[in-house]
Order: C-alpha cells, then structure tokens, then sequence
C-alpha cells in the first residue's frame, strides 16, 4: 500500500511511553528510584523580593551636522 508516496509501512510512536521509558533509563543509570518525589514546605521569609526598576538615563543631545561649504 502507498501512502503519499511512501514505500514503507508508517509505524506510529506513543511519544508519552518513549519519554517515560527515556526518563526511566536516565534515573536509573544514575542510580535514582522511580519514586514519587519529596515536597517541602517554603518559609515564608525566603520568597523572593522585586527591586524598583532603575530610570533610565537621558540621552546626550545629538551633535548638528556641519554646514558643507
């Protein structure tokens, strides 16, 4: 059978299984269980902090072109 000009039968691919099957090799060459991971609570004194944006400095005046003779 020929579809869209393909000599070779198409082969579907689950993408989910093969990046789970990925991830699975990746943890276990580095010696990690497929356990759920820990989760911790954050202290409420280490958030993040936003600095107030810094003005912008004003641009020099351009220079005036010179008059040709």
């Amino acid at each position: 059978m020929r579809l869209g000009g393909w000599r070779y039968p198409l082969q579907l691919v689950d993408l989910m299984a093969a990046l789970q099957e990925s991830v699975s090799k990746a943890q276990a060459s580095r010696g990690e269980d497929d356990g759920p991971a820990d989760v911790h609570e954050m202290s409420a004194g280490r958030t993040a902090k936003k600095k107030p944006a810094r003005k912008a400095t004003a641009k020099k005046a351009a220079r005036k072109p010179r008059k040709s003779a």
